[in-house]
């Protein structure tokens, strides 16, 4: 993961462009040799299968010129239309993560499709930046059934070991990102509801009892995931259309190490 700076991991969200076939918008982050690194993803390409006319502007995940400073990213809760309806997916909620998105797969089963995290050889300890929230007015389930409640979104962070006790590569998914046994800690922003002005997060990551082993963290065996959503029960298509989450200046304090 790059942006390194004494200590802190920021992203400002002003590094986006069209995919290749110019349908939405996809983000990047920039190496110390200067090369772009794609460490987000988010669930556009599966919403490209059900809206293949919509501008770039109108996918779930877009950047807006207007941010707490300069360009952020605007997270909506859309409608996927008669087709969604059909899958029983009748909603894609707004999201950007560190990780991949296989849209080969997300009408099959749409959690596994959504892989987390990259390799961090640091300890990170806080997990802070900006964001603004509006529900959408009507909860509505797989279903497509209203239900009661309204909208949250959801903004957390995760560490885990990316190596199982075999040794083998481990990669978190939509199914077991918060609830895996290879996760070492969780930062979670809490409760995101309506909020017109910018506010601002900070919360510790929770280690609770678990430890690090710093000969495995040097060698990149542990990974960093960064989650947003404008639905927090989205990945089960749960949400209310028109939910809306903006966030920026996101910034990680890790622990530096020096040998």
């Amino acid at each position: 993961i790059a942006n390194y700076d004494n200590g802190i991991l920021r992203f400002d969200f002003e590094k986006y462009k069209l995919d290749s076939k110019s349908k939405y918008y996809e983000w990047f982050e920039t190496n110390s040799d200067g090369a772009d690194d794609a460490i987000w993803a988010s669930g556009n390409a599966g919403f490209a299968i059900t809206a293949s006319s919509a501008a770039a502007t109108d996918y779930p995940t877009a950047p807006m010129a207007e941010g707490y400073d300069n360009a952020c990213i605007q997270l909506t809760t859309k409608s996927t239309g008669t087709f969604g309806s059909l899958v029983k997916m009748p909603i894609a909620a707004g999201n950007l993560f560190i990780g991949t998105f296989d849209s080969s797969s997300a009408t099959k089963n749409a959690l596994a499709a959504t892989k987390f995290g990259k390799p961090f050889a640091h300890k990170p300890l806080t997990f802070s930046g900006y964001y603004k929230y509006k529900a959408g007015a009507q909860l509505t389930d797989k279903n497509g059934k209203n239900v009661e409640g309204t909208d949250q979104g959801q903004i957390y962070a995760v560490f885990y070991a990316n190596k199982d006790s075999e040794g083998k590569d481990v990669v978190l998914d939509g199914s077991n990102i918060l609830t895996s046994e290879q996760v070492v800690a969780i930062a979670d922003a809490g409760a995101i509801n309506d909020v017109n002005e910018w506010t601002r997060f900070s919360v510790s990551f929770d280690y609770g009892s678990k430890t690090i082993d710093q000969t495995a963290l040097a060698k990149g065996n542990y990974s960093l995931a960064v989650v947003f959503t404008s639905s927090k029960n989205g990945a089960s298509f749960t949400g209310a259309v028109g939910s809306v989450l903006y966030v920026d200046k996101v910034a990680i304090e890790y622990e530096q190490t020096f040998t």
